[in-house]
């Protein structure tokens, strides 16, 4: 399984950031993000690893290497579908009518 530090910076770079912007994003010092990308700094603090997790939309436990499953959706997707699971057909269809409107996407309509 991946390291920490391995992890920090496979999701930093799967978005295209450098240390200094994940570092601002995450409003931490770009020391922290080094530090932790190097292997440099071992006490994780809690606190940056739930800020961390929450960001990527990953479990710490992923994060620590403790396992490789990541969410296929965010959480804010994860609450839109289940809203839809729960509407009714009417809420439903308007949902269906509404998202239509901004798809750009031609090849894959559902009905």
């Amino acid at each position: 399984m991946a390291e920490f530090r391995d992890r920090l910076r496979e999701l930093r770079t799967e978005k295209g950031l450098t240390q200094i912007q994940l570092a601002e994003e995450l409003k931490m010092s770009r020391g922290t993000i080094g530090n932790y990308e190097a292997g440099v700094r071992k006490n994780l603090r809690l606190e940056d690893l739930e800020t961390i997790a929450d960001y990527f939309n990953v479990e710490i436990d992923y994060l620590l290497g403790r396992t490789d499953n990541r969410p296929e959706f965010s959480l804010e997707e994860q609450w839109i579908m289940r809203c839809y699971k729960n509407a009714d057909p009417d809420t439903k269809n308007g949902i269906k009518m509404l998202l239509r409107k901004f798809d750009q996407d031609t090849a894959f309509k559902v009905g």
